[in-house]
């Protein structure tokens, strides 16, 4: 599996950790984010973690996941931020999810400082 995603209920914070994400894993991460998105709280906060990732998405993975962000809206989310150097990755997050939607940050610890005055 090229992706983990895990709620942690305590934090109401969503982690997800991706590596080379491939169109193949879509249909499975979209019905594990769907069933989180029933578990959340309202103000929850995620992070997504793509910086053993060798490449970027492909556009038709990326179409696939656009959705994802209007489900998290739709969930109360209070911020999301991804983890990563790569300043394509950081164009490729902000075309896909908008600009409104997250933000991008060198390390998780920076990503969850940000994320945790936000709730």
């Amino acid at each position: 599996m090229s992706y983990t995603i895990k709620y942690n209920k305590s934090e109401n914070h969503i982690d997800v950790v991706s590596i080379d994400f491939s169109a193949e894993d879509v249909p499975g991460y979209l019905k594990d984010f769907e069933n989180i998105m029933k578990l959340v709280s309202p103000k929850f906060t995620g992070t997504t973690d793509v910086t053993e990732s060798a490449s970027v998405l492909s556009p038709e993975v990326a179409a696939m996941l656009a959705p994802t962000g209007e489900m998290a809206k739709a969930a109360g989310q209070a911020g999301w931020a991804y983890v990563t150097k790569n300043p394509i990755w950081k164009m490729q997050l902000k075309r896909i999810f908008g600009r409104d939607f997250a933000d991008a940050y060198d390390t998780y610890e920076e990503a969850r400082t940000v994320l945790k005055k936000l709730q």
